[in-house]
């Protein structure tokens, strides 16, 4: 089972992946964050972006996100 994701490093990683991607010219990652925010926005809460989406509440339902707090948070420890 995948460690749960604290709430403010979810969304830490969220921001964090936006940047990146405002760089980027196109690519898949850069569609699913605009569309990502673009529903939240819409909805006017937070709480309906990717990453809270996930049936545990455990901050996991963004793989993006998922991805990078693996890879680059885990090894902080």
């Amino acid at each position: 089972m995948k460690e749960i994701i604290p709430e403010e490093i979810a969304l830490e990683i969220c921001e964090l992946i936006r940047e990146r991607n405002r760089k980027k010219k196109f690519s898949f990652t850069k569609v699913q964050c605009w569309g990502c925010i673009k529903y939240s926005k819409k909805k006017g809460d937070i709480r309906t972006r990717c990453l809270f989406s996930s049936e545990k509440n455990d901050n996991r339902g963004c793989q993006l996100v998922n991805k990078v707090f693996d890879n680059e948070y885990q090894t902080m420890k």
